[in-house]
């Protein structure tokens, strides 16, 4: 694997995100307090916010606005939406937009804990996802890789 630097500025928010937006809840899983970087809070990335607790976010109703328009991919059907792919039991999130004005897919699955994404389940979804489009992979170790139909698939295990 090829670690890539930090992308200088990752849109977590997007107008157009890929996929339906959905009224999936989230129910008690806030996969995304501890991954977004909220400015409004001045909470950054990969760090547990200050409002989390067991069960859901204490401000709920009136979080800011990054946590507002967050949209996980999961909840879209971005990937499968079976309650074993939510992102705390899954450990990765996908985060997915579309560009404008190429009108081309971003698709980012981010692992939420060491060797999420080395998950036999995971890698198989990758693979698939691979065949038709490119996916960055974004691993708890701080490395990267973006993942074509050129470029291959790492293996489980």
């Amino acid at each position: 694997m090829t670690a890539a630097p930090l992308p200088a500025l990752l849109p977590l928010l997007s107008p157009d995100p890929v996929g339906e937006i959905s009224s999936r809840p989230c129910g008690d899983c806030t996969a995304c307090c501890q991954l977004l970087a909220v400015v409004e809070l001045r909470k950054p990335m990969r760090f547990a916010c200050d409002h989390q607790r067991i069960g859901g976010c204490q401000i709920y109703p009136d979080r800011p606005p990054t946590c507002r328009e967050f949209d996980c991919g999961w909840r879209r059907g971005a990937v499968p939406t079976a309650d074993d792919w939510r992102p705390d039991r899954r450990g990765v999130m996908h985060v997915g937009w579309i560009d404008h004005p190429t009108g081309r897919p971003h698709d980012y699955l981010f692992e939420l804990w060491q060797g999420a994404l080395a998950d036999p389940v995971v890698v198989a979804w990758v693979r698939t996802h691979t065949e038709t489009g490119e996916i960055t992979l974004s691993y708890r170790d701080g490395t990267w890789q973006t993942l074509s139909p050129e470029v291959p698939t790492p293996s489980a295990g």
